[in-house]
């Protein structure tokens, strides 16, 4: 998994500043929230875990839209079905 991959490979040691983008849901509303891989403290089958301001949070992959790098390449993006099982390139 390219979570995984970019939190724990020490090959990827640089990639702690990429950022995740994931959809929240307020009632009706839907916001676009943004998180730095450093954050990340856990991984599970279905969720990571991400330590914010206003303490853990518990995210759904499927909530996930962008991985995007420290210098805003988009590494991965769940429009592009080739890679829609978090697999890519790092």
């Amino acid at each position: 998994m390219l979570l995984n991959r970019l939190l724990w490979d020490p090959q990827y040691s640089s990639s702690k500043d990429h950022i995740i983008e994931y959809v929240h849901r307020v009632g009706k509303d839907t916001i676009v929230r943004k998180v730095k891989i450093r954050d990340v403290k856990e991984i599970g089958s279905w969720y990571f875990v991400v330590n914010t301001s206003s303490g853990m949070k518990l995210i759904p992959f499927h909530r996930v839209t962008r991985i995007i790098t420290s210098d805003g390449r988009v590494l991965w993006s769940k429009t592009n079905t080739s890679n829609s099982k978090f697999e890519g390139t790092v």
